[in-house]
């Protein structure tokens, strides 16, 4: 039974690589591709992440107001990460000042996706330690927005001015990180509980990505009407995954 796990542990490496190529790939068409990643991520919390999370403080007995605390910790140290740390304020000897963003918010941003990649690789373990079936449906999810993962982590990558060969580096993280997590779950027993506490703080980040990082991007390089759509086109794909495999 063990080597089943594996296996879809290594489906989402190849789905998450896939994902990230496919962003390399059109790349030039970054507005779109910003929307769409943003609709993503803030479409994984609203539809995915937190209600899962409201899920297991229902059963743990943990009121949900404790939930959204930690997602709203979650988005205010992604906040702090990004625009603290990475942005710089240069001002021009004519008296204008603007914003220049550092590297390294991009590093931070695809940081959180690999953790929660890896807590994908986690969710994976953790079905098939409840019952076959679930950890078919779990997988099958993962693997699914798994594409949608590594196009995020590239799409983070260059809207921070990372260079191409650093932005593959970090999708490669990416990609690996729920085939550890599938690993991990072999070795240790993860109680369902630790996970009220990562899933809402994971979608506080990726609000905070969707809407405060890219989605200005998206709206600066690209027809309204265009980015608005791309944008809905991802919320469209989350919500249909999470709606017909029931995560």
């Amino acid at each position: 039974m063990n080597i089943i796990p594996i296996i879809f542990g290594a489906l989402t490496f190849v789905s998450t690589l896939a994902g990230g190529l496919f962003a390399v790939r059109y790349r030039k068409r970054f507005g779109m591709l910003a929307a769409f990643a943003a609709g993503v991520l803030i479409a994984v919390s609203f539809f995915d992440l937190l209600p899962e999370a409201f899920r297991l403080a229902t059963k743990a007995g943990v009121p949900l107001e404790k939930v959204m605390y930690v997602a709203a910790v979650g988005f205010i140290f992604l906040l702090i990460l990004e625009r603290y740390f990475s942005v710089h304020r240069i001002c021009l000897p004519d008296g204008t000042c603007t914003n220049v963003h550092h590297h390294r918010g991009g590093f931070f941003g695809a940081t959180e996706l690999s953790a929660h990649s890896f807590m994908d690789g986690l969710a994976i373990g953790i079905g098939f330690q409840l019952e076959f079936h679930v950890g078919i449906i779990v997988a099958f999810a993962v693997i699914a927005h798994d594409f949608s993962d590594g196009l995020n982590t590239v799409t983070v990558m260059l809207n921070a001015g990372n260079s191409l060969r650093s932005s593959i580096k970090m999708l490669l993280v990416d990609a690996i990180t729920p085939v550890l997590g599938v690993l991990f779950t072999l070795v240790i027993r993860i109680p369902e509980n630790y996970l009220i506490l990562f899933l809402p703080f994971f979608a506080g980040g990726f609000l905070y990505l969707g809407s405060s990082d890219l989605l200005p991007q998206a709206h600066e390089k690209d027809d309204p009407l265009v980015s608005i759509a791309f944008t809905l086109l991802g919320f469209l794909l989350i919500f249909v995954i999470t709606g017909l495999l029931g995560v």
